[in-house]
């Protein structure tokens, strides 16, 4: 089967429910963010948000199975090139090989915060989200491998390998001026602008 392209409004759509259990999140959970209790916890908290939004998909975090390659469970989050270069900058820091290599294999394995899917199929990718809090480093793990990411997990055609309809990068934080939600929105392997 052929995987699922959102046109405008069906887009729209997604992205109304996604703003909604984003509401729900600031409404229920805003103290999480705000006492910055992890990415990790937040990101679970979302999902449980936008479960309910999608009835009849599945949604879950960190998800490790990839259907289009047979008997994987391996979801890189950055090319090889990233992973070679990771590997030797850990090693001139003063990491053994082995070291260097399984420390670059943590990160390596790292498996997107949320999907919205259609488990054990590849043709219903409908949602992939990155969260992370305002602040948060900029190095690995940061923003600037999770825009890597979402390009490589929304890239359509011969190739993509996980095409997701829409991706989306949330940063949220509370400062001084009050709650702050910052979400990128990807398509097609490439940042298409925010949304509001």
């Amino acid at each position: 089967m052929s995987p699922v392209v959102l046109q405008g409004p069906e887009e729209e759509v997604v992205l109304q429910r996604f703003r909604r259990a984003l509401a729900d999140l600031w409404a229920f959970d805003r103290v999480l963010i705000e006492h910055r209790l992890g990415q990790k916890t937040v990101a679970h908290r979302l999902a449980v948000y936008l479960e309910r939004q999608f009835p009849g998909l599945h949604t879950d975090c960190e998800y490790s199975r990839n259907s289009r390659v047979e008997d994987t469970y391996d979801f890189p989050s950055m090319s090889r090139p990233r992973q070679r270069d990771l590997r030797r900058n850990l090693a001139r820091q003063g990491l053994s090989g082995g070291e260097a290599g399984d420390a670059a294999q943590r990160v390596t394995d790292a498996y997107p915060d949320i999907i919205v899917h259609y488990r054990e199929e590849n043709h219903l990718n409908l949602l992939v989200v990155e969260t992370r809090l305002l602040g948060d480093a900029r190095g690995w793990g940061g923003v600037l491998d999770a825009k890597e990411k979402l390009q490589r997990y929304t890239l359509q055609g011969e190739e993509g390998l996980y095409r997701y309809a829409v991706g989306l990068l949330v940063e949220l934080g509370v400062t001084e001026g009050g709650d702050q939600s910052v979400v990128h929105q990807f398509r097609d392997g490439r940042e298409v602008g925010r949304v509001g």
